[in-house]
């Protein structure tokens, strides 16, 4: 028996190491879709699998960044967040390991990103998601104030593909 909350600290990428737990993350991510829904995940997303290759390159930079949480060593979520040159922010990559969902580990990384892009001076946050499997992530963005969008920020064509967006600051 576990308690509802999990004792996790969350940081931003930036050891090696630190990559390497979000990549294995980011994998069962893919594996969790593959399953879920009969999806390629790297076919729907050509950039993904490249992207696994070099985390640290894309988001160890300015303009993006990865952060991880953490139960003692073990690596139990990831999210990150990527600027675009509109001023806006992208939420992208959001997972929690199975053992670690329901106890609060993505409302912290959510938090994370939100202040992240807000300190970063973007005045919106987006997102793609997928209706159905996803959907109790698609309630947790709406808790925390994105609203589904039909503007045409995302990329994404599958069936089911909502759009979410929130304002930042003021």
């Amino acid at each position: 028996m576990h308690c509802n909350t999990l004792t996790s600290t969350i940081r931003r990428a930036a050891a090696p190491s630190d990559f390497r737990q979000a990549a294995a993350l980011l994998h069962d991510y893919a594996e969790w879709i593959r399953a879920a829904t009969g999806l390629e995940p790297f076919t729907e997303q050509p950039g993904f699998e490249a992207e696994l290759r070099r985390l640290s390159a894309e988001y160890g930079g300015e303009g993006a960044a990865l952060y991880v949480a953490f139960d003692g060593d073990l690596a139990v979520g990831t999210i990150a967040v990527r600027r675009h040159a509109d001023g806006r922010a992208e939420l992208k990559r959001m997972y929690v390991r199975p053992v670690a969902r329901g106890r609060g580990v993505a409302d912290r990384l959510i938090r994370s990103v939100i202040t992240a892009a807000a300190d970063d001076g973007c005045r919106e946050l987006w997102l793609e998601s997928l209706r159905g499997v996803m959907d109790p992530a698609i309630r947790l963005y709406e808790r925390h104030g994105f609203r589904a969008t039909d503007r045409g920020l995302g990329s994404l064509t599958v069936d089911g593909i909502v759009t979410m967006a929130r304002p930042l600051g003021g």
